[in-house]
């Protein structure tokens, strides 16, 4: 494993591809891989404007970190006919954003940005194991039924930066 001057870690693989853990995502451009299981994917929609905003995911690597992920509208076509929730993938180069103060799904304050120059492929043969899906997402009529319960609703819904 090799530092990087900031501290941050970065891991050459066996393909000679520096590859990025999510806790080391920070804002800014990398040349770097990310290794990821796709957990869950859905359009982000302005309600006023009823404009497409993007697509918005939750990812975790092979450390069980989760982080959010980002398309841009221009490049959800690009992306999505390969995309399947559960599968694991490998990205390179990314553009790490901050998250945004009114509505976050992870605890990281970064958000993984596809870039112009970002490229998605499937992980094959991948004998890291990725943990499983173990979010429970609820429905509206889940969260009107108990808004009137003291303390937190299902553990930490929002979380805090």
């Amino acid at each position: 494993m090799a530092m990087k001057p900031n501290g941050k870690s970065i891991v050459s693989s066996g393909y000679d591809e520096k590859v990025m853990f999510f806790k080391d995502v920070s804002p800014g451009h990398h040349e770097a891989q990310l290794r990821f299981r796709l957990i869950h994917l859905w359009e982000a929609w302005n309600p006023v404007k009823k404009t497409l905003i993007g697509l918005e995911m939750i990812l975790i690597d092979e450390q069980g970190a989760v982080i959010q992920g980002f398309i841009f509208p221009r490049r959800i076509e690009k992306y999505l006919p390969d995309m399947k929730q559960g599968s694991v993938y490998k990205l390179n180069n990314f553009y790490g954003s901050r998250n945004k103060s009114v509505f976050w799904v992870a605890d990281h304050t970064a958000t993984v940005s596809f870039s112009w120059d970002s490229k998605l492929s499937v992980l094959q043969d991948c004998r890291t194991p990725f943990d499983e899906d173990s979010f429970r997402f609820h429905s509206y009529e889940e969260f009107q039924a108990n808004s009137d319960l003291k303390g937190d609703l299902y553990g930490k819904l929002c979380n805090s930066p």
